[in-house]
């Protein structure tokens, strides 16, 4: 099942150009972004961040993003769930 939570991490450190991440330490169910995060845990991104993984998400899984749906990105997990639910 985490397969593509991983595939999604490669995604997020791909587009926004993160190869210093170490990917084995990313717990899928962290916050991603500084506005979800308690205490500056998670990746620290911001909305910038978001566009570009909206972008991301098109182009890698052929999933469309809505202004209504930006709360997916909590963590990697919501993100992945969201592709599960979206390409069923």
């Amino acid at each position: 099942m985490e397969e593509l939570e991983r595939k999604v991490l490669e995604m997020i450190v791909d587009k926004l150009s993160l190869e210093d991440l170490d990917l084995d330490s990313v717990d899928y169910d962290a916050p991603i972004f500084a506005s979800y995060a308690d205490e500056g845990e998670g990746l620290g991104l911001d909305s910038v961040d978001a566009l570009e993984l909206v972008v991301g998400l098109k182009e890698t899984f052929d999933v469309k993003v809505s202004d209504e749906d930006m709360a997916i990105f909590r963590s990697v997990r919501s993100i992945a769930d969201y592709i599960r639910e979206k390409t069923e």
